[in-house]
């Protein structure tokens, strides 16, 4: 079993189905060039797309989901060797009740590397509870709603947010390419490219039909293949034909590193 991996979704995943939603005009450059983690401005100058869970590659097994972050839905794959770990389950309270008793409290309130002295290292298990910490206190935790019924935001959770983001040097070191749980809203990212590959263009939806389904929560189709007969039926010429590419494209040799 890989390190960290302890939830079998996060494992076998070529038994799973991922899905991308994005623009159509990332979907062309995304066909063309493949997942990017980092983008260029027009000055030559590198930036992130930063989102909920850091900049990355993002996929989640549900299409609904995938759909909310853009009308062009992708068919991806996780190569296999891929190492993410599963923010689904809640951190080991007896390994953070340990942490607590020999570094203090500040250990859960500070990133590590300034409360723990230089000549300790943290093991695997200690990396994780932490990690797990601060995701279940920004994602998982029940702050309550406003009045609109957006989850509230309070200054704990932006704390444990500032945390999370700032793990993911840590994981990198620790040999994880990304983090995620694949069936809620934020779904998986993945940091170092190459490690999805587009398997298949699903669906576009056109601009005025994809502002009333997302109002809808797309409750017009009861499966992809719906979406797919819907795309059949509506879809551009554009995304038609972007479809027909990748279609013909030999997807499943894994890219050369």
């Amino acid at each position: 079993m890989r390190m960290g991996m302890d939830s079998e979704i996060l494992d076998n995943f070529d038994q799973h189905t991922f899905y991308h939603g994005t623009s159509m005009d990332a979907a062309t450059a995304i066909a063309q060039h493949g997942f990017r983690v980092w983008f260029q401005n027009d000055e030559g100058e590198y930036y992130t797309n930063l989102t909920c869970l850091g900049n990355g590659c993002y996929m989640t097994c549900d299409w609904r989901i995938a759909l909310w972050f853009g009308p062009a839905l992708f068919k991806v794959t996780i190569l296999p060797g891929t190492r993410l770990l599963n923010s689904a389950v809640p951190p080991d309270g007896k390994v953070i009740d340990s942490l607590r008793r020999e570094f203090g409290h500040e250990v859960l309130n500070k990133a590590p590397w300034k409360v723990i002295p230089s000549n300790k290292q943290l093991r695997l298990p200690e990396v994780i509870a932490l990690f797990r910490y601060h995701y279940w206190h920004t994602w998982e935790e029940d702050y309550g709603r406003d009045h609109d019924g957006s989850s509230k935001w309070p200054i704990k959770r932006n704390v444990h947010e500032r945390l999370l983001r700032n793990f993911r040097s840590v994981l990198v070191r620790y040999g994880f390419d990304g983090y995620g749980n694949p069936l809620d809203h934020n779904g998986i990212v993945v940091f170092r490219e190459g490690r999805v590959v587009v398997r298949e263009f699903v669906a576009e939806i056109n601009d005025a039909d994809y502002r009333r389904l997302l109002e809808e929560e797309f409750g017009q189709f009861r499966s992809i293949y719906d979406v797919k007969t819907f795309f059949h039926r509506h879809g551009s010429p554009r995304a038609k034909e972007l479809a027909e590419h990748i279609a013909a494209t030999d997807t499943s040799k894994p890219p050369v590193e």
